[in-house]
């Protein structure tokens, strides 16, 4: 069973609030941890990550906070996904033998990446906001 990681539920969790915001206006961390149950100093590392790969801008200061960053509502699953867990990968071959087995295991494996990479960049937050 694929889990999903509680860094990238609550990544996409905070995402969603802040495109869930037609203004874009900047939202304290306090705040988006309160409404979203969401401890703080959680929050702060998954929206420092977001914010390193460009997908969130953070302004300091009293009236500051987070909110989109340029790709906007634009933003897919796919780019939460990188950004919080890496791009999905397929395992090593471990061994000098190649075998038809593992042969088939890397292609199968492949397939799978590909599609849930095509899965994930089908949902955009403009998407998933209207709905």
């Amino acid at each position: 069973m694929l889990k999903v990681s509680r860094r990238l539920n609550y990544g996409l969790q905070l995402m969603l609030a802040l495109a869930s915001d037609p203004n874009n206006t900047s939202k304290s961390t306090a705040a988006i941890s309160e409404s979203l149950s969401i401890p703080l100093p959680f929050l702060h590392q998954i929206a420092h990550t977001l914010q390193q790969n460009g997908l969130i801008k953070a302004t300091p200061g009293p009236k500051g906070g987070l909110r989109l960053g340029s790709k906007g509502l634009d933003i897919t699953l796919y780019d939460i996904f990188n950004a919080l867990e890496g791009q999905f990968s397929v395992p090593t071959i471990e061994t000098d033998i190649d075998t038809s087995e593992n042969d088939v295991a890397m292609g199968l494996w492949k397939e799978i990446g590909t599609k849930i990479n095509n899965i994930l960049k089908e949902y955009k937050l403009s998407d998933l906001v209207e709905s």
